[in-house]
């Protein structure tokens, strides 16, 4: 009888360490994934600074100014073309300067036709 409990005690004991080494096996892989993860995390943070600093740097107001008057001929806004409701009538004339398109004629429509035909 001491031999039946004996050998239950030693293959008690032999499972259990099986299982304790299966387990601290299975939390040693977890902890390395969680360590990849961080660094992937610090990673993708000091991009998201990095990028901030660049967004800041391409957004100043110097800059984007020196660009409008570059490339899209815009100026900056003058004190002297600020007018009132009241004066705007006589500032803007009734009739369009320049006329796009002739009685008649429809130009976008022209346009469309040419795409349509290439």
């Amino acid at each position: 009888m001491h031999k039946f409990i004996n050998f239950i005690l030693v293959m008690t004991m032999l499972v259990s360490g099986f299982i304790l080494y299966s387990l601290e096996h299975t939390t040693r892989g977890l902890e390395r994934e969680i360590a990849r993860h961080e660094r992937g995390i610090a990673e993708e943070t000091e991009n998201i600074r990095l990028l901030s600093a660049e967004w800041s740097s391409l957004t100043r107001p110097d800059r984007l100014r020196a660009l409008a008057e570059q490339h899209l001929g815009l100026a900056t806004l003058k004190a002297k073309q600020i007018v009132k409701l009241e004066e705007i009538g006589s500032k803007v004339p009734a009739e369009p300067v320049i006329k796009l398109e002739a009685e008649g004629q429809d130009p976008i429509g022209a346009i469309i036709d040419k795409m349509q035909q290439q």
